[in-house]
């Protein structure tokens, strides 16, 4: 799924699309340092705002564990780097883990708010 809309909003879609939960590791988002510093200069939290923005325009796949190996020689072939960033769950809610314990999953970018 693209994340145009947000990687907030892809999560959510794929995981009411599968019945599944996510928990999503805080330290594994690639989050670009210009971007950090840019965020955190106007006083917002660049972690909430890399999550729950809108216009990245990079993708996020879930992959079973079993189909791991073709997803890692499609890597390969095809050059694009990769970040694991999280599991799907069997719990149905999506949790975001931090070091400072795990956090509520934001609701994510809307275009009618």
């Amino acid at each position: 799924m693209d994340l145009s809309d947000g990687l907030a909003d892809a999560v959510r879609q794929i995981a009411e699309a599968s019945s599944v939960g996510a928990s999503i590791d805080a330290a594994a988002l690639p989050i670009d340092p210009d971007a950090h510093a840019w965020f955190a200069s106007r006083g917002a939290d660049p972690l909430h705002e890399a999550i729950a923005r809108g216009d990245d325009y990079e993708l996020v796949v879930a992959v079973r564990p079993r189909s791991g190996g073709r997803l890692l020689t499609a890597q390969r072939h095809g050059g694009v780097p990769l970040t694991r960033i999280g599991v799907c769950t069997a719990e149905r809610e999506i949790v975001l883990r931090g070091r400072s314990g795990d956090a509520a999953w934001p609701r994510g970018y809307s275009h009618f708010r």
